[in-house]
C-alpha cells in the first residue's frame, strides 16, 4: 500500500484536534485526524466515570465559531455532563462533514522529522506510516492517566479502575468503595455513587478547597439572553484574563473591612464556581498570601460547618493555602455526614499496600473494599508527549523526552525549538484561561499564519522558533507563575509534582488570555519573523 502523503496530520479528535481540521480543511488542505480512542472528545471520551461535569458554563464550553450553533444548540442545565461534551463535538464533526477525515482506533507511537525530505514520519500502532508537511499535536495535557505503583495492586480480588479507563460494566451498587485522590475526578466520582453503595472510603493525601457548583436548569428566558449577548461575551472574553464571562475584580482583599470581605466570600460561595470564587470578588487571592489565608479561613470555616463528625472535619479541611486548581463539587462535603461514608488521611496514615481484600494503612488498618478507584490524575507535565512509544524525534534525531528532560521548554506553548513544522494545540506553556477559547486563539494563529505563507508564496517555508525565543517564553512563563500566583508553594499537577520524581515545570502562562493574545500579535505584526 502506498504511504500516505499530506499537507498537514493532526493528533488527536477533542476540541482542539476538530477545530484545527475544520480550519485546515477551509485553507484547502490535505488534512487527517489520528485519534487512539474509538470517538471525539479527548479527554473526555476517556473520563466516562460516573458524574464528569465541566466546571466551565454550558454556553462558554463550545466553540464561539459556528454562529448557529450558539443560538440553537441545546444544553438544559448551566453545566455539561461529559455525555453532553461528547454528544456536542459528535454534532459537529457530522454538521461539518468532517468524520470523513478522522481515522479513529489509531495511536501514534513514534514521529520522526526527515531533514532532506522536510516533512515528519509519523508511525500508527498499525504499523502504518504518515508522511506529512505540518504536524499537529492536539494532545493536551492530560491525556496518559497517573497510575500509582503501590505494591500489591496484583492482588487485589475485585476491580481497579483509574478514572480515565472507567469501566461501565462493573456493578457498583451496594459495592464497597475505596477513592484514592480527591481532585476534580475524585470529588465528582465520590458525589456521584455515595447514594448507591454499601460504604465510601475516600483516600486523602491534600484535601481541597471545594466550592459549591450550583447545577441547576436553564430557562428559556436565560438562555435568550445569553444568546442576546454572544457576541458581546466573546469579546470581552478576548480582552480578559480568564475567559470567565465574569467582572474579573481587582479589589484588594485587605483594602475593605472583615465584615465586607465576608460579605463577598459569602456571596461568592452562594454563587458557586470555583474559578468565579478565585477571580469575582478580589483581585489578590491568587497573588498574596495575607489575602489567600482570607479566603483559606473563610472556606476552612465552611468545611467545619457542614461537615458534623469532628474527625473527619478535620481530614477534609486543608491545612496549606488555596492555590491548587479549585476543584467544584454537588454536595461532597456533605457526603462525610453519612455513616458509611469514610475520609482517610493519607498524611496520618499513608498506604502501605493493596491487599487481597482492600488496603492497608500505616497504623495497619486494613479498609475492606470490593472496588478500588484511582482518582489521581494524569501525567500533566507534558506527558501527553513525553510518553509517545518510541519518541518525537526532530532535528538531527533528538527526541522531545531528552529536550524536555530538565524542564518543558516551549515558544508560545505552541512551538518547540529543533521540532520544525511541529505545532500544539493546548499544550503545555499556554495561557491558563477557559479551553475552549485557548484552543480558537492558537488554531486561529497558527492557521493565520499557514495562510500568510501561502498568500506570499513561501508555502514550503519551515516554520520553527528558535532557542532564544524559546527560553525567553519560559522564563516569562515562570515569571507569571512567581508574581501572579502562589502555585510555586505547593505540590500539585500545575508544577507537575504529582508525578513521583518529576522535576518541577511551569505548565502555563498566568498573565491571562489577553496578554497571550497580544504576544501572538507581536509575531504577527512582525510577519512571522521569529519562526522562519
Amino acid at each position: 500500500m502506498d504511504q500516505p502523503h499530506l499537507d498537514a496530520l493532526v493528533v488527536g479528535a477533542g476540541f482542539g484536534g476538530v477545530y484545527q481540521l475544520y480550519s485546515l480543511l477551509k485553507l484547502g488542505m490535505r488534512v487527517r485526524i489520528i485519534e487512539k480512542a474509538q470517538g471525539v472528545g479527548g479527554v473526555w471520551f476517556w473520563n466516562d466515570y460516573p458524574g464528569a461535569t465541566t466546571d466551565t458554563e454550558s454556553y462558554l464550553y463550545r466553540y464561539s465559531w459556528d454562529k448557529e450553533d450558539l443560538q440553537s444548540y441545546p444544553w438544559p442545565n448551566n453545566y455539561l455532563s461529559r455525555d453532553e461534551v461528547i454528544g456536542y463535538l459528535n454534532h459537529v464533526v457530522d454538521k461539518h462533514h468532517l468524520r470523513q477525515h478522522i481515522r479513529f482506533s489509531t495511536e501514534m507511537v513514534a514521529a520522526d522529522w526527515s531533514e532532506a525530505a522536510g516533512k515528519w514520519h509519523v508511525q500508527t500502532a498499525q504499523g502504518e506510516v504518515i508522511t506529512t508537511t505540518y504536524l499537529f499535536t492536539a494532545m493536551g495535557v492530560h491525556t496518559r492517566p497517573n497510575v500509582p505503583e503501590i505494591p500489591g495492586m496484583d492482588t487485589f480480588r475485585g476491580p481497579i479502575m483509574h478514572t480515565a479507563s472507567w469501566d461501565n460494566t462493573v456493578d457498583i451498587v451496594g459495592r464497597r468503595v475505596g477513592v484514592i485522590g480527591c481532585g476534580s475526578s475524585g470529588i465528582q466520582i465520590s458525589n456521584a455513587i455515595a447514594p448507591r453503595i454499601a460504604e465510601l472510603h475516600c483516600f486523602i493525601r491534600h484535601p481541597p478547597y471545594s466550592i459549591p457548583l450550583r447545577f441547576r436548569p436553564v430557562s428559556s428566558a436565560e438562555r435568550s439572553n445569553i444568546n442576546a449577548r454572544y457576541k458581546d461575551i466573546h469579546a470581552a472574553q478576548l480582552l480578559s484574563k480568564m475567559a470567565l464571562d465574569i467582572d474579573e475584580a481587582d479589589t484588594k482583599t485587605m483594602s475593605v473591612t472583615e465584615e465586607e470581605r465576608q460579605r463577598t466570600f459569602e456571596t461568592l460561595w452562594r454563587d458557586g464556581n470555583s474559578f468565579r470564587f478565585t477571580y469575582g470578588g478580589f483581585g489578590d487571592m491568587t497573588q498574596n498570601t495575607e489575602a489567600n489565608e482570607e479566603a483559606c479561613k473563610f472556606l476552612r470555616a465552611k468545611i467545619r460547618s457542614i461537615v458534623r463528625d469532628p474527625v473527619k472535619a478535620d481530614i477534609l479541611t486543608p491545612k496549606d493555602l488555596f492555590v491548587r486548581r479549585p476543584p467544584c463539587d454537588q454536595g461532597w462535603y456533605e457526603k462525610f455526614n453519612q455513616d458509611n461514608v469514610f475520609a482517610v488521611d493519607l498524611q496520618k496514615t499513608p498506604i502501605i499496600a493493596i491487599e487481597e481484600n482492600g488496603i492497608r494503612t500505616s497504623d495497619g488498618q486494613i479498609h475492606e473494599l470490593d472496588i478500588i478507584v484511582l482518582a489521581t490524575g494524569f501525567q500533566s507535565s507534558g506527558g501527553s508527549y513525553k510518553t509517545v512509544r518510541d519518541g518525537i524525534k526532530g532535528r538531527g534525531g533528538v527526541s522531545l523526552s531528552d529536550h524536555w528532560a530538565e524542564e518543558i521548554k516551549t515558544f508560545l506553548g505552541i512551538f518547540i525549538h529543533s521540532f520544525p513544522n511541529l505545532f500544539m494545540i493546548n499544550g503545555p506553556q499556554g495561557p491558563f484561561n477557559i479551553s475552549p477559547v485557548t484552543i480558537e486563539t492558537e488554531v486561529e494563529f497558527i492557521s493565520e499564519m499557514l495562510s500568510y505563507l501561502r498568500e506570499t508564496h513561501r508555502i514550503d517555508a519551515v516554520v520553527e522558533c528558535t532557542s532564544k525565543e524559546e527560553t525567553t517564553w519560559v522564563e516569562r512563563c515562570g515569571r507569571s507563575a512567581a508574581t501572579e500566583t502562589l502555585i510555586n508553594t505547593v505540590s500539585s499537577w500545575l508544577t507537575g509534582t504529582n508525578i513521583a520524581g518529576a522535576k518541577p515545570s511551569t505548565i502555563f502562562f498566568y498573565s491571562g488570555l489577553k496578554q497571550y493574545r497580544s504576544h501572538l500579535q507581536e509575531v504577527k505584526d512582525a510577519r512571522y519573523r521569529v519562526l522562519l
